[in-house]
C-alpha cells in the first residue's frame, strides 16, 4: 500500500485539544490508511523538566505518553491506531548521520487503518530522540518523497474556511509569514511540504486550503 502523506503533529499543536480533535475527526473521515501520523515531543517535557527530571529522562517519558494519549484520541473518535515508537520492532535506526526506516517491519503493519510513529528511534541499541523536522525529511525521503503535511498555527486558518491555493518558495516567504503561520519547529525547513489545516486534512488528496512550500 502506498504511503501518500506523513501528517506531522509539532510540538505546539500537540498541546491544542482543539486542534487535536478536530484533526482526529479528519483522520476518521479519510478511511482506509493513506498516510502516516507523526509526532515528537510536546510541552509536556518542560514540565516534567520543572518536576526535576533530567531533560532525556523527561522527554523519553513525555513521548511514550503522549503517543498513548494520541492512541485513546483517535480512538474516542472510532480510529483503530497502533502507536509505536521508532525504536521499536527494529522499524527506524540511526546510523551516522542517516536515518533508516525497515521496509519489512513498517510493510508488517499495513493491515492497520492508522499508525502513529514517534520520532524515537534506535541507536546502538537504546532509543534517541531525533528533531522532528530532521524525521519528517528522513521518513519522507524513505517512503519515496511521499508529501509532509504541516498544520497552520494561525487559528484564523481553522475558522475562516475560504479555499485558498497557493505556492511559496523558502528562500522568499512572505514578511511575518513563517511567524504566524508555520510551526516554530518548521520555520527553517528548506523542504517541500503541504501547509493545511486540521479541518481541511478530511479533504486529503483534494486540499483546498492548502499552501505549498518547496
Amino acid at each position: 500500500m502506498p504511503i501518500n502523506f506523513i501528517a506531522v503533529l509539532d510540538h505546539e499543536h500537540l498541546e491544542n485539544t482543539v486542534f487535536l480533535t478536530a484533526f482526529a475527526k479528519s483522520l476518521a473521515k479519510l478511511g482506509d490508511r493513506k498516510g502516516v501520523v507523526i509526532h515528537g515531543d510536546s510541552p509536556y517535557t518542560d514540565r516534567l523538566i520543572q518536576t526535576g527530571m533530567m531533560r532525556e529522562d523527561a522527554r523519553l517519558r513525555a513521548i511514550k505518553d503522549l503517543n498513548k494519549r494520541l492512541v485513546g484520541l483517535f480512538a474516542d473518535q472510532g480510529i483503530p491506531t497502533i502507536g509505536i515508537h521508532g525504536f521499536q520492532k527494529g522499524l527506524i535506526t540511526k546510523r551516522g548521520d542517516d536515518i533508516l526506516l525497515n521496509k519489512e517491519a513498517f510493510d508488517a503493519h499495513h493491515t492497520t487503518p492508522n499508525l502513529l510513529i514517534s520520532s524515537l528511534v534506535e541507536h546502538d541499541g537504546a532509543p534517541l530522540y531525533v528533531p522532528l523536522p530532521e524525521f519528517s525529511r528522513s521518513i519522507s525521503a524513505e517512503l519515496d518523497n511521499a508529501d509532509i503535511l504541516l498544520f497552520s498555527k494561525n487559528e484564523k486558518d481553522e475558522i475562516l474556511i475560504s479555499e485558498t491555493k497557493e505556492k511559496l518558495s523558502w528562500s522568499s516567504l512572505p514578511a511575518g509569514f513563517a511567524e504566524t503561520t508555520l510551526p516554530d519547529e518548521f520555520r527553517n525547513f528548506d523542504y517541500p511540504v503541504k501547509l493545511t489545516t486540521a479541518t481541511d486534512f478530511a479533504n486529503w488528496p483534494s486540499l483546498k486550503k492548502v499552501t505549498k512550500i518547496e
